[in-house]
């Protein structure tokens, strides 16, 4: 597996020069999970990045504090991003992340990232942009979706 190869082609390291993907390369994690197993887990103080490049998850949360079953807001497929929210601001996850298949995903360890970041402020600021950017097309994917659901 290339790490590089599948940083290159994810939409957090877009623009990133190849000297500085070396450097990301350098701090990622290759993680597997198997069907049903939480990647990220609601609450928890974690601010680790996934980047899936196989398989599929879902995004959930509880409808209510003593619910067991779950609401799912969004599914996310190869090259998807979770985790970046609560790395910018360093909150809580807000929603847990479900393995609906075998998943595979490098995992870019907050800390390390946060300090990379810190250290080559030009891989940073091109990381910072894309999280942005996936950030805003997320919120206005909610947006969209909570539009219908109130017009109909």
């Amino acid at each position: 597996m290339d790490v590089k190869k599948i940083l290159s082609e994810s939409d957090i390291a877009k623009g990133v020069e190849a000297e500085q993907l070396e450097k990301l390369a350098g701090i990622c994690k290759v993680v597997e999970f198997r069907k049903n197993d939480i990647l990220i887990k609601e609450n928890d103080t974690s601010f680790d990045i996934f980047i899936l490049y196989k398989g599929w998850v879902s995004v959930e949360i509880q409808r209510f504090p003593y619910d067991t079953a779950a609401q799912r807001l969004r599914i996310l497929k190869n090259k998807g991003v979770v985790g970046e929210f609560s790395f910018i601001d360093k909150s809580r996850r807000s929603a847990n992340v479900r393995a609906q298949e075998a998943v595979s995903c490098l995992v870019l360890p907050g800390d390390e990232l946060e300090k990379l970041i810190e250290e080559d402020s030009k891989v940073g600021y091109v990381i910072v942009k894309n999280i942005a950017r996936l950030l805003s097309e997320k919120i206005r994917g909610s947006n969209f979706e909570l539009r219908n659901q109130l017009i109909w």
